[in-house]
């Protein structure tokens, strides 16, 4: 009787599937792998499409005192004094013919002083929403630090 080998047949993946596990690489594994494979590349390219915005505000000495820069590209509440607000805009324009899910959330040391108006809704097709962003300086907040942060906001069609 001779022992001869016979080399595996079928793809690099399903020969190293079936070297890992013993077993063939079955119709019911290569749909489960497929399925998987679209959720992860789903779920990587709402990562990638989320606007990040660089959120920031100094705390100044001073009664009242409110020093604004107006941007347009970060959430840059400017210089605020103990007890004194800002509030800065973002327009959400959803230009698909898919309605969105957005969620934001927000990073950093600003945002424990930062609020929106607005979180977890639904923008249709053609709508744009505006989310208004409040920032509170409270009497506890340190003069001359720069609370800094990232708002990340994520759209995510829904089908």
């Amino acid at each position: 009787m001779n022992d001869t080998t016979i080399p595996m047949q079928g793809s690099r993946f399903a020969r190293f599937w079936e070297s890992q596990t013993g077993k063939p690489l079955t119709i019911k594994d290569k749909i489960l792998i497929g399925v998987l494979t679209v959720v992860f590349l789903c779920v990587f390219y709402i990562m990638l499409d989320a606007n990040k915005y660089r959120a920031m505000v100094r705390v100044i000495e001073g009664e009242g005192a409110v020093g604004v820069n107006p941007t347009d590209r970060a959430l840059d509440f400017g210089d605020l004094s103990r007890g004194t607000s800002a509030v800065r805009r973002v327009e959400i324009a959803n230009k698909t013919f898919l309605p969105y899910y957005v969620m934001m959330f927000e990073t950093g040391s600003i945002a424990g002083l930062m609020e929106n108006d607005r979180n977890f809704f639904r923008v249709d097709p053609r709508e744009t929403v505006k989310v208004n962003f409040t920032t509170y300086v409270p009497a506890s907040a340190e003069i001359d630090r720069i609370y800094k942060g990232r708002v990340y906001v994520f759209k995510i069609p829904m089908l």
